[in-house]
């Protein structure tokens, strides 16, 4: 039975995202997909997944809402993660005191962003399951009328910023578990 057509954007082009504790996240992000889309496949759904890794962000962009534009859906959702960075006073080679920007490990939790309103509901239900695996934001849901994917794409979207790959204990949760958290979401969502 086929429950609608869900596309899953892998965002930033490979090597352009965040890095942290080891990871980048275009690599993070294909492997959350990938889980991904076997999750809502055995759901019922038909998912599709754009990744275009060897271009530049814009471009990246650009090429994504375009392949999902030109695709009947009925819903789309990017996939990310955060990071974080302090200031650091260091002492340079002359002596001269200068900043320094090193990755922060203390930021934490998922959240997720949306635009239009169904973008809203099924964002709190993404956001129910997500930020209950990756908790630690104190808003887990935002209105974000600045991104791209968000206001270009026809079909309604999510953005889910899933965890900060700067964070430790965010970095070690698995693929496979937010992979789950995210299509028991979708799940919730169209089930309700």
């Amino acid at each position: 039975m086929n429950r609608g057509h869900i596309i899953i954007d892998i965002g930033h082009a490979r090597g352009t995202g965040a890095k942290g504790n080891g990871m980048e996240e275009h690599a993070r992000c294909e492997q959350i997909a990938g889980h991904l889309r076997r999750k809502l496949e055995a759901a019922g759904y038909k998912v599709t997944v754009l990744d275009f890794p060897d271009k530049i962000n814009r471009a990246d962009l650009v090429a994504t809402v375009e392949a999902a534009n030109a695709l009947p859906c009925a819903f789309g959702i990017s996939l990310h993660m955060d990071a974080a960075e302090q200031a650091v006073d260091v002492v340079d080679e002359d002596g001269d005191h200068v900043v320094r920007y090193i990755p922060n490990p203390k930021p934490h939790g998922a959240h997720v962003c949306y635009v239009s309103a169904t973008g809203k509901r099924m964002a709190q239900s993404i956001a129910r399951e997500l930020c209950t695996l990756l908790p630690g934001r104190a808003e887990q849901v935002q209105k974000r009328s600045g991104l791209y994917i968000l206001t270009e794409t026809r079909a309604p979207w999510v953005l889910c910023e899933c965890g900060f790959i700067t964070n430790p204990e965010d970095a070690a949760t698995e693929p496979a578990q937010i992979a789950t958290a995210i299509a028991n979401g979708v799940s919730h969502f169209f089930n309700s």
